[in-house]
Order: structure tokens, then C-alpha cells, then sequence
């Protein structure tokens, strides 16, 4: 069987190949080949906000913020604190996010504490729906 030589890529001399792959007859030549490589595209980065989101936003926000203006303390029972957080008695899914009769003013204690971690509480005293 005869081995066929093959031309190198990079200085034009035949050699004999140790592998089918191989294209350089040294590695001086194959990497002079990679010091002469294309440079890299640069990547994109990835929106933090996409379109629709911040559209839906534009209208979100000022709804939100009007109500916890017009509501500076929370509405939870038996709580005095000031108003830091906005909760969603029905979630916040869909156009549920700009119904304004499913809002609730809360304080950063009552609403991941009190209402998130008990349910059940919070469905009996109308917090969740």
C-alpha cells in the first residue's frame, strides 16, 4: 500500500502524514497558521429588560407608585410600619399586574414573613387570594 504525501498548508512541501487529519508538515507551521487566525466577534450581551417587559413597566410603575404614595402605612392587621413593599393579592400574572383592586401596601416584614411563609394565615385574613 502506498502512503500519499501531502502538500502543507502553510510552507507548500510534501510530507507524510501521521494522521488523515493532519495538514502541517511541523509544528512551526502550524503555528505560524495560528498566529495569523481572524480575530474574535465580540458577543452581544443579553438585554436586562426585554421590550415587552419594559413596556409593560411603563405603565406598572406609575400605578404602583401612586398607590403606595396615596398608602404610606401597611395594611396588614395590627401593623403601624411604613409602606416599603407593594403586594399582589392575586399574583401578578397577566393584566392581574395593573389591577389596582388586587393591590395591598406592606411593610418589608409583613410581606415576605407574614404573608409568603403563611399561607394559610394570609388566605383567612384576605391577603392572598
Amino acid at each position: 500500500m502506498q502512503i500519499k504525501l501531502k502538500k502543507c498548508r502553510e510552507c507548500s512541501t510534501e510530507f507524510k502524514p501521521f494522521k488523515t487529519t493532519d495538514k502541517y508538515c511541523s509544528f512551526e507551521c502550524a503555528n505560524l497558521n495560528k498566529k495569523v487566525s481572524p480575530p474574535k466577534k465580540k458577543k452581544k450581551r443579553i438585554k436586562p429588560v426585554a421590550n415587552k417587559r419594559l413596556e409593560q413597566l411603563a405603565i406598572y410603575r406609575p400605578l404602583r407608585d401612586k398607590y403606595l404614595s396615596d398608602n404610606p402605612v401597611c395594611e396588614v392587621h395590627d401593623c403601624n410600619n411604613e409602606t416599603t413593599n407593594l403586594h399582589h393579592k392575586n399574583g401578578r400574572a397577566g393584566k392581574m399586574l395593573y389591577n389596582v383592586d388586587y393591590f395591598m401596601a406592606c411593610c418589608h416584614l409583613c410581606h415576605p414573613k407574614r404573608i409568603h411563609e403563611n399561607p394559610e394565615w394570609a388566605r383567612e385574613n384576605g391577603y392572598l387570594i
